[in-house]
């Protein structure tokens, strides 16, 4: 179920999805394509931004797919636009089973074809282009199950749907690299880990 509040009112409003909890499966409709009756599968821990144009974006999160039959970590993107009310799935995979492993491509480097795994509970910012960032989580590594703590970066640009992996393993569980303590270094990397929280300072700087 998806919610609007007016603090102006402060009244709350039921925009989309369903209002009844349990199996309830995802209709994702035509790739790229907005329409009425498209919904995101119940889920939770997935990951969300909002774009320079107001539009909401969710990303995975545990939950159901295109199905029914059973729930599992999922990778997939879509987009609501508040203006027209219509949520669009904008990519990632429609089906849980098998296990939706890391796309991760060269690191540095967009392509179509890159795509972070299954996960919730990881981490996002927004940037000052619009670009939504999103890092680490429980998730699927480049190899699939078994599922575990990623340290992950990865970038989507809205405008062209294009993931890049920007840092961090594309294996699950790994160390943390803490170099020396308010020094930036290139080598340095948080560990796996999942549920941090972040924020974005008014230099536009990342924090977790």
């Amino acid at each position: 179920d998806l919610w609007e509040f007016t603090p102006s009112t402060g009244e709350w409003t039921w925009v989309s999805g369903g209002g009844a909890t349990g199996r309830l499966p995802a209709s994702y409709g035509t790739l790229a394509v907005p329409a009425a009756s498209n919904v995101p599968g119940a889920r939770y821990g997935a990951a969300g931004w909002v774009d320079a144009s107001g539009n909401l974006w969710l990303f995975g999160g545990l939950g159901y797919d295109a199905t029914d039959t059973s729930s599992d970590l999922l990778n997939d993107l879509w987009m609501f636009t508040p203006s027209t009310g219509y949520w669009t799935w904008m990519g990632g995979n429609t089906l849980v089973r098998p296990a939706n492993a890391g796309l991760y491509g060269t690191l540095g480097t967009p392509n179509s074809n890159n795509l972070p795994g299954g996960r919730l509970l990881a981490s996002t910012w927004t940037d000052n282009s619009g670009n939504c960032w999103l890092f680490g989580g429980d998730g699927y590594g480049a190899s699939g199950a078994p599922s575990g703590a990623l340290n992950d970066l990865w970038e989507l640009n809205p405008k062209t749907l294009q993931w890049t992996w920007m840092g961090g393993s594309d294996a699950v569980n790994p160390y943390g690299t803490f170099g020396v303590q308010g020094t930036a270094a290139a080598g340095n990397t948080p560990g796996g880990l999942y549920g941090a929280f972040t924020w974005v300072d008014g230099s536009g700087n990342f924090w977790l």
